[in-house]
């Protein structure tokens, strides 16, 4: 399982090397289909990268939650969307202008049993290691999966 990095991340240099690939898309904030705009973006990227076809489903579920998660609690005009690719891993970055909004969670949200509030649960399984970042008034949430075959991962 997955912990949030307490350290600063950069979105676009994953683990610290070159990104060998770089995407980009802006999604309006305040839209509910920016998510599946997310997903769509995020999986035909990776399958024409390449990427194997386990990591495209686990990049598209994580972008979806990302961005799913800045339109419900950010008051954001304008979410941005990261994918970069190195050698090894895959992070997707979702960046909002950092505007909360006053939203109350139901009680019980972070339970794997509610249907809503359960992004960060499915990011968490999914990803190697995930976190934020706060710059220039913009939050970025993202999540890092390692790309590598699990015996020269480890």
């Amino acid at each position: 399982m997955a912990s949030p990095a307490t350290v600063p991340y950069d979105a676009f240099v994953p683990s610290r090397t070159e990104p060998r690939r770089l995407a980009q898309l802006a999604l309006p904030g305040r839209d509910r289909a920016s998510a599946r705009a997310a997903r769509r973006h995020v999986r035909d990227t990776a399958r024409g990268w390449g990427l194997p076809p386990a990591a495209v489903d686990d990049l598209e579920t994580i972008a979806g939650e990302l961005v799913a998660n800045a339109v419900e609690h950010s008051d954001s005009r304008t979410i941005t969307v990261t994918f970069s690719v190195t050698a090894w891993t895959a992070v997707v970055g979702v960046t909002d202008e950092g505007q909360v909004c006053p939203v109350v969670p139901p009680p019980g949200a972070a339970d794997a049993e509610q249907e809503r509030g359960r992004g960060l649960l499915i990011i968490d399984a999914l990803a190697r290691r995930w976190g934020s970042r706060r710059a220039a008034g913009r939050m970025t949430l993202w999540a890092e999966i390692d790309l590598a075959p699990a015996e020269a991962a480890g």
